[in-house]
């Protein structure tokens, strides 16, 4: 009896993909609904609430994700009056980024939120699973940033190099 070819719905990544974009479904809907703010502004603020003042460019490397993306989030910010950009003394071409009062308001009452749902999501956990679980997420993470410096220091093939699907 031939054994059913593994399916990729199994593996890790998908699991953890599927599960962050679940979390992410309920998060945008809810941080929508409740407070006005999309699931990438409250991703940006939360980040320059713990690190500010701090760049767009920053914000960008901590959340491992495109400038563009930040750019748009940051300046929908500014302009509800969430966050507020003043020059670098150092660096005059780049800009400090730190929340207003009101942008600190709203993000304490979103991080309200986000701190239930992570007591909710930890207390479905066994005793003693929740400390391995983050350990084993720092170890993945770890790991993972190894595999993408390896992908960085691959030299790049040509195109025509790459393998083709079959003419149909």
């Amino acid at each position: 009896m031939d054994k059913p070819a593994p399916s990729v719905i199994n593996f890790l990544t998908s699991r953890m993909l599927r599960l962050s974009n679940t979390l992410g479904l309920y998060a945008s809907r809810r941080y929508r609904d409740e407070f006005g703010m999309s699931l990438p502004e409250w991703r940006v603020m939360s980040i320059i609430a713990y690190s500010e003042p701090i760049t767009a460019r920053e914000i960008s490397r901590i959340l491992a994700t495109d400038k563009g993306w930040v750019g748009l989030s940051v300046e929908s910010l500014r302009r509800r009056g969430y966050v507020s950009g003043s020059p670098d003394k150092r660096d005059g071409r780049r800009t400090l980024l730190t929340l207003t009062g009101e942008g600190r308001k709203k993000h304490d009452a979103i991080l309200a939120v986000s701190q239930w749902r992570q007591q909710r999501l930890l207390a479905s956990l066994p005793d003693g699973a929740a400390e391995m679980l983050m350990e084993c997420l720092d170890r993945l993470q770890a790991e993972a940033d190894k595999l993408l410096e390896e992908t960085e220091a691959m030299p790049r093939k040509a195109a025509a190099a790459s393998p083709r699907l079959p003419d149909r």
